[in-house]
């Protein structure tokens, strides 16, 4: 008979607000053969669980653990890998079936990543999706290059930090946006040239000022719904607009027209499918521990939770009020 491991998780009890996040315990069965298993260090919080946690996107496990990445380290390993060995530091970024919010998990071992770096757990975790996203989208989606003109959204959150200052070093003239002036100062530091206050300020006037009418190359929005006019005015003749998140709500009836009228380009991306295949990830992955240990991004120390205070940190990041990265430790 297997003996079964106990552990802590975190589970959607039904779909809604943080309150729905409930500790439970589960039985850790062994690895399957390409599954390593995984003890956590440290559990990335981001907008994604936000979705899982409402039903946005669907969680077809049960129970239904929220979750997408991790650090920590390999403690069984499945019959068929190879790769990989007890005690190995590891990381997975890029699985929305992964289940993270948990002690131990057994994560397919074409994800997973080893982690050779001095840099924390917890700073690891922390900004891990954010950099492999922040990767896709100023090297693949759009190719940043010097002298063009990008419009970041949300400047002064997880992504977009990352972001700007990758845009930046790319030789772009980076302007972000924020929606309070106490975080115009963390979005400078991070990167941007100008930074608007969308509350306060117009945001497609103050972006014709300093493009002289002409307007930006691409934009970055992470915001969703309550952006999109804007973002799509801002934009330049033949510009791209880059909708890679909705924590103000999801796009919805596109006026084809309006996108024609300027011959725009529209794209959702989704960095499970720039990172399916492990080459690729590991491309990603690589690339930004080099900007990492090459000080051309400045990584902010997350404000760490305990595992079973998940749903304190879901009441935080929906709050706004936020200005670094969160993690769960269990």
């Amino acid at each position: 008979m297997v003996k079964l491991q106990m552990a802590l998780a975190i589970s959607i009890a039904s779909f809604g607000g943080p309150e729905v996040l409930q500790n439970i315990t589960y039985e850790q069965l062994p690895p399957l053969a390409d599954e390593v298993q995984v003890e956590h260090g440290a559990i990335e919080v981001n907008y994604i669980d936000v979705y899982h946690r409402r039903g946005t996107y669907s969680l077809n496990a049960d129970p239904k653990i929220p979750g997408v990445s991790a650090v920590g380290r390999v403690v069984k390993l499945g019959a068929d890998v190879t790769e990989f060995a007890v005690g190995d530091r590891v990381c997975y970024a890029t699985s929305s079936k992964a289940s993270a919010y948990c002690e131990v998990a057994n994560v397919k071992q074409d994800i997973l990543l080893k982690l050779q770096s001095d840099l924390s757990d917890t700073l690891i975790a922390a900004n891990l999706l954010k950099g492999i996203t922040a990767h896709m989208l100023a090297c693949h989606v759009y190719v940043v290059r010097p002298g063009i003109a990008v419009l970041v959204h949300a400047a002064a959150g997880g992504v977009g930090r990352i972001l700007a200052q990758w845009c930046n070093f790319l030789g772009a003239y980076v302007i972000g946006t924020v929606g309070s002036d106490d975080k115009k100062s963390i979005a400078m530091q991070n990167g941007c040239h100008l930074v608007i206050n969308y509350s306060t300020e117009n945001v497609v006037a103050k972006v014709r000022e300093i493009t002289e009418n002409i307007g930006v190359h691409v934009v970055y929005d992470g915001v969703g719904a309550a952006t999109f006019d804007a973002s799509i005015n801002c934009l330049m003749d033949v510009g791209m607009m880059v909708s890679y998140g909705g924590s103000s709500g999801f796009i919805s009836n596109i006026n084809v027209e309006k996108i024609a009228s300027k011959s725009l380009f529209f794209t959702r991306p989704s960095v499970y499918n720039y990172a399916a295949h492990r080459k690729e990830l590991m491309i990603a992955f690589d690339a930004f521990l080099a900007k990492i240990n090459g000080d051309v991004i400045q990584l902010s120390k997350p404000l760490v939770f305990e595992l079973a205070e998940a749903a304190k940190a879901h009441v935080l990041l929906e709050s706004r009020k936020n200005t670094t990265s969160l993690v769960l430790v269990p």
